[in-house]
């Protein structure tokens, strides 16, 4: 049932599964309704909610923005995996690197990716935000940062931002009601040489989703 109503809702929305993916986003809809009856993973339950609010949410963003295969992709304050992880079933072949410092949520991420049997396993850092972006192994070095939270811009360029490389984007995923944010964030954000490049609006009006992409700039 689920296997059908997911591909169903993905279709619906240009997304076509694979039975491999298919199978991988039922093991993890099952993984994170069972750890969440003894952690705080979610507060949606219902499987409908978690196809639309976790999964078709996570991969939305693909309809605006092109991630390629070879990509090297950062989800910070990643949670229970989401963007990344969605985003990584539907293309597997990117090098993805998931930052949560919760340590009950990394026991999580690492079972789940032992369970979705990636050809290629994310990394899992278990690290605040703030180390990640100040260690040199991960400063300047992804194609694509994510982050869907509720910190505000403001808040999280001091350690998004240093992770882009040249050409590198970085993803907020944020409500409709951003304009607020988005006016008292300009100038701040060009203070750390970043940039709002676009905005998009998810189409999926169900989702009531913006994407804020940003840049780095001299």
């Amino acid at each position: 049932m689920f296997h059908k109503k997911i591909k169903e809702v993905f279709n619906h929305h240009g997304f076509s599964l694979t039975s491999d993916q298919l199978e991988q986003f039922a093991i993890y809809k099952s993984e994170l309704k069972l750890w969440n009856t003894h952690m705080n993973l979610t507060t949606i339950h219902d499987d409908n909610e978690i196809i639309y609010k976790h999964f078709l949410d996570s991969i939305s963003v693909l309809a605006q923005l092109k991630i390629s295969g070879d990509d090297k992709v950062i989800d910070i304050g990643t949670g229970a995996g989401f963007p990344g992880v969605a985003i990584k079933i539907y293309i597997p072949s990117i090098s993805l690197t998931l930052v949560e410092v919760s340590q009950k949520k990394v026991a999580f991420l690492k079972y789940l990716v032992s369970k979705l049997a990636f050809d290629s396993s994310p990394k899992i850092l278990a690290l605040r935000a703030e180390n990640c972006a100040a260690t040199k192994e991960y400063k300047n070095a992804y194609d694509w940062v994510l982050t869907r939270y509720v910190a505000s811009l403001q808040d999280s360029v001091a350690y998004c931002l240093p992770l882009l490389n040249s050409t590198g984007r970085w993803v907020a995923y944020k409500s409709s009601r951003i304009e607020l944010e988005i006016k008292h964030s300009r100038k701040f954000l060009r203070t750390f040489g970043a940039e709002i490049e676009r905005i998009y609006a998810s189409e999926i009006e169900k989702l009531d989703r913006n994407f804020v992409v940003l840049r780095k700039v001299s």
